[in-house]
């Protein structure tokens, strides 16, 4: 939320090599399986990038697939979790958010930034998410 954000090519691991790759999925992210070979770094590094990036932060994502691919990750690089990925949605019913005010706050994350299914985008949204409930007086972003 403060504004930093890090994105990592990472190298498949030998025991994905065989995993289906799908065309589909490459035109939408725009990342090919060539380029991950070529650039992509090796998993124990992007572990501890990441680790080092999160360290003293709360880590939430809005579906629990994200904490499942950080499992795989783990796995494949014989680590443990480096940390805990929560959902957003605990996060804000905690905080007492209606369903038309998170509705409207990711509306308009949407419109600022529009780009998406590259995990950096998504994640800079979702934090503009976070931002615009966090910067509205509580009864503030309703439709």
């Amino acid at each position: 939320m403060d504004g930093r954000d890090r994105a990592w090519l990472i190298r498949p691991a030998e025991a994905w090599r065989y995993w289906d790759w799908s065309e589909e999925a490459e035109k939408l992210h725009g990342i090919s399986r060539e380029q991950l070979d070529r650039e992509g770094l090796p998993l124990a590094q992007v572990i501890s990038e990441m680790a080092d990036f999160a360290a003293d932060c709360s880590v939430f994502a809005d579906a629990d697939l994200d904490e499942y691919w950080l499992e795989v990750l783990c796995q494949a690089a014989g680590r443990g979790l480096p940390f805990h990925v929560r959902y957003l949605g605990e996060f804000m019913k905690k905080r007492g958010y209606t369903r038309p005010q998170v509705v409207a706050a990711l509306d308009e994350a949407k419109r600022r930034l529009p780009k998406e299914h590259l995990a950096r985008e998504d994640a800079k949204r979702l934090a503009l998410v976070v931002k615009l409930l966090l910067d509205e007086p509580p009864q503030g972003l309703s439709t």
